[in-house]
Formats: structure tokens, sequence, C-alpha cells
């Protein structure tokens, strides 16, 4: 009896298991010293069914990342019922539980896989996304050039103080969550005095 033809279910279901076994494989490794051979055997298939869903290694590497993006982007979506100070901390919290339950995904993405143009476009499209979610909630204009710079560079210390705390395992979660909650304050009232002049 041949194979079951793929039903738009089944073909969902093996891209994803596909993508699990690729994010294994390159969170651990560098880009260059993973072959498709390692990702087929981690996922238990055939080397061709990888170039039949992906077409190339650098097309699975940058489909790898797209599940981490939406991940860490549903898990910090803010309460609006929460008042400003409270809503930044749980959604800064949520973003760290995120990060601490995908240590090596977080890593792949933020180190790794924006190597690549694709992968980049698709990081500074969130991190975009990211400036006007915020914005509006502190009063600012998001398409104010200073704001977004100033949004911006308060989501780059995020990574750089989430990657830190990943390595050294410190300061203790509550700590980061107030450095970082304390850090787009002092971003916010920056902007604000600046429009104010």
């Amino acid at each position: 009896m041949g194979q079951r033809p793929l039903t738009s279910k089944r073909a969902t279901e093996r891209r994803q298991q596909l993508l699990r076994a690729a994010l294994e494989v390159f969170a651990e490794n560098d880009y260059d010293d993973v072959s498709v051979d390692e990702v087929s055997e981690a996922a238990g298939v055939s080397h061709g069914l990888i170039f039949q869903y992906f077409g190339t290694k650098k097309d699975l590497y940058v489909a790898t990342v797209e599940p981490l993006i939406e991940e860490f982007r549903a898990r910090v979506a803010a309460d609006l019922e929460l008042p400003p100070r409270e809503r930044v901390r749980e959604s800064m919290r949520a973003y760290a539980e995120t990060i601490a339950a995908h240590p090596e995904g977080y890593r792949f993405l933020m180190t790794r896989g924006i190597g690549f143009r694709e992968v980049r476009a698709k990081v500074d499209a969130a991190r975009l996304a990211a400036v006007g979610r915020i914005a509006p909630q502190m009063g600012l204009d998001p398409e104010d050039p200073e704001v977004r710079a100033g949004i911006l560079g308060w989501l780059a210390f995020v990574d750089a103080a989430t990657l830190s705390w990943l390595e050294a395992g410190k300061p203790e979660i509550d700590d980061l969550v107030e450095l970082i909650a304390g850090a787009l304050r002092g971003t916010g009232e920056a902007l604000a005095a600046k429009a104010s002049q």
C-alpha cells in the first residue's frame, strides 16, 4: 500500500515537526556547521523531505525564526485593563518568562538568526510594530522619528539586557523586570520633555 497523500492538516503538522527539529539543531550550532542531514535525522525524516518543504537550507533557517517571533509577540501583548506601569511590568515579565522557557531559541534569534537579511527584516518589522503599540500607550506619536528612535533604542536595551540575563542567570527576574520598566519610563520622560520644548 502506498503512502497516504498529505492533506493540508497533515502537511501543516509535518512542517511544524520539521521546524521544531530545525530549531533544535540550529539553536545549538552555527549555521555553517549544520547540514540538512542533521536536521532530517533530528526530525526522523529523509533529507529530501526538508527540501520538499523548504527548498534550501537557508529557507529552512529563515522559516525557523518565524514561529519564535510570533510567540514572543503574542506573549508580551499588553493587558490594556491594567494601569500603565503594571501593564509594562506584566508584559516584560511575560517576555522574560518566554525567553527563560526558550533560551536557545531566543539566543538563536537574536545572535545568529539576524545574520540573514530576511530574518533581520522580520525582527525589524516586529520592533516597528512594537513601537506602534508602545508609543500611543505613552501618549506619544509612533510616527515621530525621535519617538521611533527612542523606543527602538529601548528595545535594543531590552534585547541586550535579556541576553546578558540568560548568560549570567542574574539579576533575579523581578529585578530584571524593574530595570527594563524603569528604562522605558526614562525613555518616555525624555521623549515627552523633548516634545514639550
